[in-house]
This record gives C-alpha cells, structure tokens and sequence, in this order.
C-alpha cells in the first residue's frame, strides 16, 4: 500500500531501543470532506487493515491507531478487528476515556485539546499513557502484537 510506504519511509518508522513509540494511524473525522471518507464500514476496515498490515512489514511493528470512539463506531461499525493486534489511542476530551471503541482498554489517552506546556504558546493536546513508567518503556521497546 503506496500511503503507508510513504508513512514508513518519512518518520512513521519504529525501533525497537525503548523510546521509540510506535508509529500512529489518526484515523477520525475528516475536516475536509466525508466522515468516512466515502467508504462503508467493511471497506474502511479493509483499508486500516491493509495500512496496519503493511506497516508491520515495514518497519516490524502494528501502529497504534488514534480515533475516537463515535466516529470509529460510524465509520467501522465498533469492529474488534484490530483491539489485538493496534494499541488504542483514544482521543476523548473528558474526565474519562469511557466509553471506548471495541477494545478492552486504552494504551493513551488523549483527555484534552486545549492543554498548555511551559514554552509553547497556545493550545495543545495532552496526553496520558495507562500505566507506569517502566510500562511505557516497555510499550516502546516491544514488538510483539497488542498488548505488549
């Protein structure tokens, strides 16, 4: 699959040192045109699959996939497909990451937008990862299939 060479090739790339995360599939609402863009739900499934698929031949590791739990339930029909194989990147700006897609948890949380950080000005998304420490290494350095 032609975009997800270009990903691999230009940065979404992965190794395997404990601090390199895994590349990432933003896949959510679509500010310039269909939600969906104009797929149905079985083919926007078959096309994160070929994505996901090729990206671990590439570079050896599924991505995570970022969404939000209305739209991936619009635009795949809350499939299972990937909740073993794609950690959960959840963007949920709320007091919780609930309720989540078809996965039985979340690896980051994406809990605000409208976030700051010392050195930045303006708005940015802040993000938690669901566990400690020594777990988000682990999570970086792992390639086996989802969770790690």
């Amino acid at each position: 699959m032609r975009q997800a060479r270009f990903f691999v090739n230009n940065g979404g790339g992965w190794s395997g040192d404990g601090r390199t995360l895994p590349p990432a599939l933003d896949i959510e609402h679509n500010p310039s045109g269909a939600t969906c863009y104009g797929k149905s739900q079985p083919a926007m499934v078959d096309w994160i699959r070929a994505f996901s698929d090729e990206v671990k031949r590439l570079s050896g590791r599924y991505p995570v996939i970022y969404t939000t739990q209305s739209w991936w339930s619009q635009c795949t029909g809350d499939t299972g497909a990937f909740n073993r194989t794609n950690p959960l990147w959840i963007a949920r700006w709320s007091s919780d990451p609930y309720p989540l897609p078809n996965w039985p948890s979340h690896t980051i949380w994406q809990y605000t937008s409208t976030g700051s950080v010392p050195g930045v000005s303006g708005n940015v998304d802040r993000n938690v990862f669901n566990g400690s420490r020594e777990r988000l290494a682990a999570f970086a350095e792992c390639s086996n299939e989802n969770p790690c």
